[in-house]
């Protein structure tokens, strides 16, 4: 997140035994909707958000499995200027927004390369915390090949997992997008335009399923609404889980 003070290393990650190796940049998100929903047709439409909860985020925090203890908060900041890891110390920032009926979590530790770590454990963690929740996330590694995962987890036992090598080997579905919207109460014909390529409907490498995920909570997208004000989000350096030190050495520093 580049809160460091890091130099500028011109050659690869391995150069430098602190400096990370997803080097083109990360998105390690989560994101859980809480009741009430928002309905089909008002989902549609703008989100307005809340203003940030800094007691809850407080609250959320202490909740992750990747987190063992909180050591500082620093100032709350808009979530447009938080930075990508560039370093081993970064790997120690989370960042949690919380608006109103929506939760959502910037941490490293959710990374991984196909391994089922991160992400996979987080999303089991806040499931067992809120069973009311619709919890998604979304991961994007670059290691000069890019590993993405989509992940849907709804109340009632409704999951969805998509990932792979999107450079290579291609995404794998798990799980049937069309009924998961079912369960929400949207027609996938009358969304399916919004996030498939109509030239390649049937083609999952070329579908937006940071568009398709954003249905599940209730209009919510990684944006910045209003550009003069911004979401804000509290940012923590924590003291990491014994499990999550573990992936982060390896997503992170190949360790």
């Amino acid at each position: 997140m580049g809160y460091t003070e890091a130099e500028t290393y011109d050659g690869a990650w391995v150069d430098h035994p602190d400096l990370v190796r997803a080097w083109r940049g990360s998105t390690t998100l989560l994101t859980l909707s809480f009741p009430p929903f928002r309905g089909p047709a008002a989902a549609a439409g703008p989100w307005a958000p809340e203003p940030h909860d800094p007691v809850r985020a407080r609250r959320v925090v202490e909740s992750l499995g990747t987190v063992d203890a909180v050591l500082e908060e620093l100032p709350a900041r808009r979530t447009v200027d938080l930075e990508d890891p560039e370093m081993r110390a970064d790997l120690d920032y989370v960042a949690v927004g919380c608006w109103g009926g929506i939760v959502w979590i910037s941490d490293p530790a959710l990374g991984d390369y196909g391994m089922g770590c991160g992400m996979d454990r987080e999303v089991g963690v806040q499931r067992a915390l809120h069973p009311e929740a619709r919890i998604v996330g979304t991961m994007s590694m670059d290691y000069g090949l890019t590993y993405h995962q989509h992940v849907v987890d709804l109340p009632g036992g409704h999951q969805l997992d998509v990932s792979g090598w999107i450079d290579a080997e291609g995404l794998e579905v798990t799980g049937d997008p069309e009924e998961m919207l079912r369960v929400i109460g949207i027609d996938p014909a009358s969304v399916r335009d919004r996030y498939t390529d109509p030239d390649e409907p049937d083609n999952i490498d070329w579908c937006d399923w940071d568009g398709y995920t954003d249905f599940f909570v209730g209009g919510f997208a990684d944006t910045d609404p209003d550009p003069h004000q911004g979401l804000w989000a509290s940012l923590f350096r924590v003291r990491r889980s014994e499990s999550a030190l573990g992936d982060l050495d390896e997503v992170w520093l190949g360790k």
